[in-house]
């Protein structure tokens, strides 16, 4: 047996013993075990520095959920997220039970505390999904088991390994108390993360008063401020917690929010449901603690502390690699706790924790005598985004960017591109249609529709929730300025709209109806109607987007085959039709070839349905089938009903065509259904096209309200963590115009808040 081989061996402790008993294993053995020794060093290695990767992609990326949920930089943030959990487990699992030697284990029980610090993960993110939170519980038992494995691994080092008198072993010693304070902390903030749990929390405290006189800064840093006192009012939404107590003195607060029209409302909105982003989804219910702000001073002094103490360690005994690797390991976690102190010191949030405490020696030194005004300003003055023109508060906005499906152009448009054919095939339907839709066709609502949309959506707030006269001022400060009143505001809301209860049939009813309108009308409208047609096309896609590809963000049954019904009843009718010409030329050919079939009749002897996915149940509001009934309403009756209600708007709005007549023959009930979205139909005269559109906008809008307000709660957080959702901005623009109520001269122009 070579010298060599024997030595490889006996540098593992247990092969070593083994030795001693009388055990010779052969030249094959021992280049196995060689091996295996070698693979398993360089594993662990391999392992404890995909942990530090993914952390460290983990705080560069964290953010990006804010705005967008799809994309190249949003798979690698998942990745990293799976990565660092399953890496970390990995490596204390083979730290705790693989064979080691004394210098081996000595190195393992240094890098154990920053496996500990990456499972923690950074204060930008802990939960990656709501469902996280459900299973908070579970987390418990993970962090558990984990940190037992981590002190196993020092355990080892210090009473096994003869190393107890090390600079080394201390350095592990005090970077593992950092570990499991942080690794805690995560646990702590899911828990404190799920709305079950918070609703149970805000009934055992009180909120206090909150103020915005002493908010001195202008633009978005007010904007934020003043999101921090009106945060309650969001919070209590997610969670539907009722305070009778109003926190806000109504007038100051109704005069601030709303005496400047939709725009500061709409930012301040924003902001609240970014931080909204940040209970739900990072630390920041325990960074900002006297726990939290404890820890995060203590990270940077133990890291750099440790960092000397091996800096001064003799290294003769220890790899070149292990070495290289921790000073990687210790340099980056110095840097990321400066970050996160930083973070923690100039946050808003820690303006709002000092604020809530005006009696703390704190907030007189630190608010009052305006030295974190003055940090904050330093801070953020080195921020990348300076240098880039951004302001720094930018990324708490909404990107702006809503979904866009359209029905008669998916039929029309032609094939897919070859990436998009390759992408379908790879990934699953849902992530294909949020990509698909959302991604690459999104529209980027353009300052001039978002001002028409915030405009109608304010006034729809005016007329269901004016403000309280001086009769009711009793009834409202126990109701409607507390959340004891959620559901009579919804209800004041719901008598605004006036809707029936098969809302997605309702919403691709008018969907069709408002594209074969807009078609149809087309050359007739005039150049100045066209940022009305843009806003109405962009909402009605928009809702027609929510159907077929987010159904969980809309009231009532989730169904899917609606639109897919419809969209195959669609195809059938363009491929016996066999439509040629550009795609706009074929989508005016389709929408005339609808407003005919709904023309000619089809008599059939029996009332059995022609097609019996038409009457499934929740599907049609109709009965039965008429004995008159049109072809196209034995095709599919929600193109049946849409074809006909455009008619109807057709006629009414004088659009000179050949397949438009003055007398339209409809059913009662289909007339009462297309007065309940336009009332002014009820008046028996004829509008002009511009006055037409804007009765379809403004039933477009009321849709969009009543899906936001009918949506889920659990539907709206979910989604704030997959970049926001316009119909969760409207809800808790309603939830605000509830409480406060909107003062009938409220200015609509843009301005600041306050004076």
């Amino acid at each position: 047996m070579g010298t060599t081989s024997r030595a490889a061996v006996d540098e593992s402790g247990d092969s070593a013993l083994d030795l001693h008993l009388g055990w010779c294993p052969s030249e094959i053995e021992l280049d196995s075990l060689k091996t295996s020794l070698f693979v398993n060093d360089w594993a662990i290695r391999i392992v404890v520095l995909c942990s530090f990767a993914a952390h460290l992609v983990l705080t560069l990326f964290a953010g990006i959920r804010r705005r967008k949920a799809t994309g190249v930089r949003a798979l690698v943030l998942w990745l990293a997220y799976q990565l660092g959990g399953w890496a970390g487990t990995y490596a204390l699992g083979s730290m705790s039970l693989g064979r080691t030697t004394q210098q081996q284990q000595q190195q393992l029980a240094f890098w154990a505390p920053f496996l500990l610090l990456h499972l923690a993960g950074p204060d930008n993110i802990t939960a990656y999904s709501l469902e996280d939170t459900v299973l908070a519980g579970r987390q418990v038992l993970t962090v558990t088991v984990q940190i037992l494995g981590a002190s196993y691994v020092l355990y080892k080092q210090i009473y096994n390994r003869d190393g107890g008198g090390s600079a080394l072993l201390w350095v592990s010693v005090v970077m593992f108390a950092i570990g499991i304070a942080k690794y805690v902390e995560r646990a702590v903030a899911i828990r404190q993360a799920n709305l079950g749990k918070m609703r149970s929390s805000n009934k055992k405290c009180k909120l206090g008063k909150r103020s915005f006189g002493d908010v001195k800064e202008v633009g978005n840093e007010r904007t934020l401020l003043v999101a921090h006192g009106l945060l309650h009012i969001t919070k209590g939404a997610f969670i539907d917690h009722s305070d009778d107590e109003n926190p806000l003195k109504s007038d100051a607060a109704r005069s601030q929010i709303f005496g400047h029209g939709w725009e500061e409302m709409c930012r301040v909105v924003e902001m609240e449901l970014s931080l909204m982003y940040d209970i739900l989804y990072t630390k920041v219910a325990v960074v900002h603690t006297w726990f939290g702000y404890i820890i995060r001073l203590a990270s940077p002094v133990v890291s750099a502390t440790a960092f000397l103490l091996f800096w001064f360690q003799g290294k003769d005994e220890q790899r070149r690699a292990d070495v290289l690797i921790t000073y990687i390991l210790m340099v980056g976690t110095i840097i990321l706790d400066v970050r996160w102190l930083l973070r923690a010191m100039v946050s808003t949030w820690t303006y709002s924790f000092l604020n809530n405490r005006p009696d703390c020696w704190f907030h007189a030194a630190c608010l009052s005598s305006g030295r974190w005004r003055l940090l904050r300003r330093l801070v953020l003055c080195l921020d990348p985004c300076r240098l880039l023109g951004k302001e720094p508060t930018r990324y708490r906005m909404w990107s702006g960017t809503v979904g866009q499906y359209n029905l008669l152009h998916e039929c029309t448009h032609g094939t897919i591109g070859m990436f998009g054919s390759l992408l379908k095939k790879v990934v699953s339907d849902d992530s294909w249609m949020e990509y698909q839709y959302h991604d690459a066709r999104g529209l980027a609502i353009s300052s001039e529709v978002r001002e028409l949309l915030f405009q109608q959506i304010w006034e729809q707030l005016k007329t269901a929730y004016p403000a309280a006269t001086v009769e009711k001022t009793n009834l409202l400060s126990c109701s409607s300025l507390g959340y004891a009143g959620s559901a009579w505001k919804n209800r004041e809301l719901d008598e605004a709209m006036n809707f029936a209860h098969a809302f997605q049939e309702t919403i691709l009813i008018w969907h069709i109806a408002t594209d074969i309108f807009l078609l149809v009308s087309r050359q007739f409208a005039s150049p100045s109607n066209s940022k009305q047609v843009q806003v109405i096309m962009a909402l009605s896609n928009y809702m027609a987007f929510l159907v077929a590809v987010r159904p969980s963000m809309l009231p009532g049954l989730k169904l899917r085959s609606l639109y897919e019904e419809t969209h195959k009843a669609l195809v059938e009718i363009l491929l016996k039709e066999g439509y040629s010409g550009s795609l706009i030329e074929r989508k005016e050919k389709l929408a005339d070839r609808l407003i005919e079939m709904e023309k000619e009749k089809q008599v059939q002897i029996s009332n059995a349905p022609k097609k019996v996915s038409n009457w499934r149940p929740g599907y049609s509001n109709h009965k039965s089938r008429p004995a008159k009934a049109s072809v196209l309403y034995d095709e599919n009756i929600i193109l049946s009903d849409g074809a006909k209600f455009a008619e109807v708007l057709l006629s009414r709005a004088w659009v000179d065509s050949p397949h438009i007549t003055a007398h339209i023959e409809i059913s009662p009930e289909r007339y009462e259904r297309i007065k309940e979205m336009i009332p002014k139909l009820e008046e028996q005269v004829a509008f002009d096209i511009s006055v037409m559109l804007d009765y379809i906008f403004k039933a477009w809008v009321r849709i969009l309200m009543y899906a936001s307000v009918r949506c889920t709660r659990d539907s709206h957080a979910k989604q704030l963590a997959c970049g926001g959702e316009l119909t969760t901005i409207v809800w808790i623009l309603n939830e605000h115009a509830g409480i406060f109520r909107i003062p009938g001269d409220a200015r609509d122009e843009t301005g600041e808040l306050g004076t």
